[in-house]
Formats: C-alpha cells, sequence, structure tokens
C-alpha cells in the first residue's frame, strides 16, 4: 500500500514539476494565463474607446483619413493597378471587412494593445530585466496619453507599431540568442508593419539599422551583421521591389495613382520642421533620445546611443518625407520606449537599476508632457474629459 502511495505521489509531481524557465519561454507560459493577460491588457483601451464613441468624432486623426480613403476605392476591380492603389493593405482590408465603422478601427487597436503589451512583459521576462524596472518600463509605455491616443484613434499606425514590438522581440531572439526561426519570423513581421502604414515603412527601417548594434550570441564571423540584416530585411525589400516591378513593367509607374495613402502623402517642410524645435516646447520633441542616452550610460552600453540618434534622424526624415499623418502625435516617444524595452540590457547594480528607474518615471512625465503640447491630443483628451462627465452626470 504505502509502495502505490508512493509512485502515486511521484506521479503526481511528475506531472505538476515544470522545467526551468529559458530565454525562449513564452510569457505566461501557460496559454490560458496568457491570453487572460492580452484580454486584461487590452481593457484600457478598449475603455477609452468605448468613451470615445460617446463623443463627437474628432476631425484630422489616422482612423478618420483611413475610412474617408475606404469611401474612394472601387471594390468591383481586380487588376494589377487597383492592388497597387490598396496601399497600406493589411489596414484596408482589415478596415473594409470591420462592421462598425470608427468604433471597429478602435476596438482593433485595443486588440492589437492587449498583444502588444503582453509581447513587452514577455521581453521582460524572458531578458530578466528586474520587475520594478520592468513595471516601470511598460508605464512608461503604456500609461499616458499619447500611448492611449495611438492605439484608438491611429488603428494604422498602432498595427505597424504592434507588428513592429513583435519584431524586435524576435530580433533580440535571433541576434543575441541564435533562433534562426525567430529571425525569419521577424522579418515577416516587419513587412506586416510595412504593409500596415506608411510609418511601418520606417519601423522597419529602424530595426534592420539597429541589429548591427546588438550583442551577437553567434560567435564572430565576416558578414555577420550584414547576413542578419538581409534575413530581417529581405521580405519588406522583396514584397515592395515586386509591386514597383510589376507596376512599372504594366503600368510604366513604380507607383499608380500617386501617393495619396503612402510615402509623400503629407510632407513638412524643412522651415516648419526647425519652427517646431525653436518654439518653447520645441525641447520635448528631443527629450525621448536624451533620456535613451542617459539610459545607455547608466547601464554601461554606449554602443546604443547610435541607434537613439539615428532612429531620431529617420523619423525627422520621415516628417520630410511626408511618411507621418499629421493625425499621429508620439511617435519618437513610443519608438525610442519601445526600443529601450528590447535592446538595452539590463543594469548590472542595484544603483544603475535605480538609476534606470527613475529615468523611466522621468519617460512617463515627457510623455504627458508631450501629450499636453499636441493639440490634436490635448482635444481628444478635452473630448474625454466632457465625455466622462456627461456619463457620470
Amino acid at each position: 500500500m504505502s509502495t502505490m502511495t508512493d509512485l502515486g505521489l511521484r506521479a503526481r509531481d511528475r506531472h505538476h514539476r515544470r522545467a526551468p524557465r529559458t530565454r525562449l519561454d513564452r510569457f505566461p507560459r501557460d496559454p490560458i494565463a496568457r491570453w487572460s493577460m492580452r484580454v486584461a491588457l487590452m481593457l484600457p483601451v478598449l475603455t477609452v474607446v468605448l468613451l470615445s464613441a460617446t463623443t463627437p468624432a474628432l476631425e484630422g486623426t489616422s482612423n478618420q483619413s483611413l475610412t474617408a480613403a475606404l469611401v474612394d476605392i472601387d471594390w468591383t476591380r481586380g487588376d494589377g493597378q487597383w492592388l497597387a492603389l490598396l496601399y497600406p493593405h493589411v489596414s484596408i482590408l482589415l478596415a473594409a471587412a470591420n462592421p462598425f465603422g470608427m468604433l471597429g478601427l478602435g476596438i482593433m487597436g485595443a486588440v492589437a494593445s492587449g498583444f502588444l503589451l503582453q509581447k513587452v512583459a514577455e521581453i521582460i521576462a524572458q531578458r530578466a530585466i528586474p520587475r520594478s524596472t520592468g513595471i516601470i518600463l511598460t508605464l512608461a509605455l503604456a500609461a499616458n496619453p499619447l500611448y492611449l491616443y495611438f492605439a484608438s484613434e491611429n488603428m494604422p499606425g498602432f498595427l505597424a507599431f504592434t507588428f513592429f514590438g513583435l519584431a524586435m522581440a524576435d530580433l533580440v531572439r535571433f541576434v543575441n540568442w541564435g533562433s534562426t526561426e525567430s529571425g525569419f519570423r521577424a522579418g515577416l513581421l516587419l513587412m506586416l508593419a510595412a504593409f500596415s502604414d506608411p510609418t511601418g515603412v520606417l519601423f522597419a527601417v529602424v530595426a534592420i539599422l539597429a541589429s548591427p548594434f546588438l550583442r551577437h550570441g553567434r560567435p564572430a564571423a565576416p558578414g555577420l551583421r550584414a547576413a542578419n540584416m538581409l534575413v530581417i530585411g529581405f521580405p519588406t525589400a522583396g514584397a515592395f521591389t515586386t509591386i514597383v516591378l510589376l507596376n512599372l513593367a504594366f503600368f510604366a509607374s513604380p507607383w499608380p495613382g500617386g501617393t495619396s495613402s503612402g510615402v509623400g502623402a503629407y510632407p513638412v517642410s524643412f522651415s516648419d520642421l526647425m519652427t517646431l524645435y525653436t518654439t518653447p516646447t520645441g525641447w520635448l520633441l528631443a527629450a525621448p533620445v536624451v533620456s535613451a542616452w542617459l539610459v545607455a550610460l547608466v547601464v554601461r552600453r554606449p554602443l546604443t546611443i547610435p541607434v537613439s540618434a539615428l532612429v531620431f534622424a529617420l523619423i525627422n526624415a520621415a516628417l520630410l518625407l511626408g511618411v507621418i499623418h499629421p493625425g499621429a502625435a508620439g511617435v519618437t516617444f513610443l519608438l525610442l520606449t519601445l526600443l529601450a524595452i528590447t535592446i538595452i540590457p539590463a543594469a548590472k547594480s542595484t544603483l544603475s537599476n535605480v538609476l534606470v528607474d527613475l529615468i523611466a518615471v522621468l519617460q512617463l512625465g515627457i510623455a504627458w508632457a508631450v501629450a499636453f503640447d499636441r493639440p490634436i491630443v490635448r482635444d481628444w483628451m478635452t473630448s474625454l474629459v466632457e465625455g466622462a462627465q456627461r456619463i457620470v452626470g
């Protein structure tokens, strides 16, 4: 009888025993817990979306432009030129399948937010970042009006941002830990980002150019960094090259129909861009970059400083080229904060952890300051407050 009891206890122990966590494990490892986390993390944005539905529609947002673009699409066509006119394809097709208009676009953003923040939590767990630092960094990324506005009012841009975040998680696995599967997946996710919004092209370029600055887990070899860049950049470059070559062959134009929804649609002149930096609050545009530099110095990883500087230069170039929708806000802040979470190594000492936490708290303050400095975000917050007051009575 005792022997049978011992065997039963051993079988139960084997059933409940879990292998030690590795860097490639999902977080949480239990699928039910993982999906529960995604649902819980999408609730804040979903609440904002439902509250926005009770207020007059905000003019000039990316979602409004997407809804207007759907009206002009001739869905009876199916030729090659028409396919090029559908860019950004992923967002256009999702919006066309959405029967709830602006509300549906906001709900899609909320769902994407759940997946993105769960992946951020997974990155923090895999990289063994201290829990306090991970929580503060996540709050700096998501607990601010810029993030909520981006997710609820700019579905194409936020979808591209979500694919970029998922790709960065796989990029770290690919470069740092040698997971080839993750490298191919990162490339496909960056392609989806580029076909979700023109800013996705910016995100893909950022990921490709940031990869050489990551710490490589494989033994050094000639051409290794270039090969990694090729792996993650090939799907995006290949897809766009195919479209351009087909259009040149059949329509003698690289991109028929102009740039009404793509690169060059919303150009900012150089003089207007320089004027932004000379305003009393112009320093807010560069504040996230300075914070990224401080974190890099604290964790003794100065090689990541060129990454943040490069990202800032690319964002300014994107503004000049008309890639960023005028209704977008906080792209610099959110992009640099997500990059800090994914590529900057964890601090090695208690003092360094405290300093990183303080910089993350500073980032949160910068996010709120930037939000109040952007007229469209300020108007959006005002409308939410008025809507909440009407509901409360």
